[in-house]
């Protein structure tokens, strides 16, 4: 029992761990990038999340030491070029947006193949435990919406990095990129109030807590992908 309570307040001190650092990067990035002057703070938290993942990577990786070796190597090489890395610092926060978008873009393509069930229908499956053939051709055309918007909006970024400078890319990656998903979100939902029956379409919440619940089966769904089960 006591294991249990501990195990509970494990999960949730790390999902606000996560919240936080959530909310935080996004504002921290853009005082960094629009700040008139060096921020040396800044230029350090631009490389952590890289940093802290690459090291979680190496301490998993086999054989470890050589991993945590290189990781080191790595570490003291970007010491070394500190000056150059703190004068160009917004290209880590723009290699990890678009790395992130990428990386998402890429998650739903996958899932697209013939031989896997697309993302959001897998969603669906996990929710449901079969889908019909109306759920299972709109959940598919709803991935293919996902995956072309994280395209999108990487492309986009890398286009106001370069054409717009620094700070409008700071104000689209930071401030505008939770807003444009919140209302694609929104506005599939609505979509889907009208082309899916009540009896089979899923609420904002439901949604929300599967994919909280399933996201490690989500994420394997390339490597193991279910049987089609489909209703009559």
């Amino acid at each position: 029992m006591e294991g249990h309570k501990t195990g509970m307040w494990f999960r949730k001190t790390r999902a606000m761990a996560t919240a936080a650092l959530l909310l935080a990067y996004p504002a921290v990035s853009y005082r960094t990038n629009t700040a008139r002057h060096l921020d040396v703070l800044g230029a350090l938290f631009a490389f952590a999340p890289l940093l802290l993942l690459t090291l979680t990577a190496a301490w998993t990786g086999r054989p470890r030491g050589l991993w945590l070796t290189l990781w080191a190597a790595a570490g003291l090489a970007l010491w070394h070029d500190r000056a150059f890395i703190a004068a160009h610092y917004s290209w880590a926060y723009l290699a990890q947006d678009v790395g992130v978008l990428s990386l998402l873009c890429g998650l739903f393509l996958r899932s697209l193949r013939p031989s896997c069930m697309p993302l959001i229908s897998r969603l669906s499956w996990l929710m449901r435990g079969s889908l019909t053939p109306l759920l299972a051709r709109y959940t598919r055309h709803v991935t293919q919406l996902w995956a072309g918007l994280f395209g999108a909006m990487a492309i986009v970024s890398v286009l106001l990095f370069f054409g717009a400078g620094v700070r409008v890319w700071a104000f689209y990656a930071n401030v505008l990129t939770w807003p444009l998903m919140t209302v694609v979100f929104v506005a599939e939902y609505l979509v889907r109030r009208v082309v899916v029956p009540p009896e089979e379409r899923a609420g904002f919440l439901p949604v929300i807590q599967a994919t909280c619940r399933h996201w490690r089966r989500l994420v394997a769904a390339e490597r193991n992908p279910p049987r089609r089960r489909l209703s009559p």
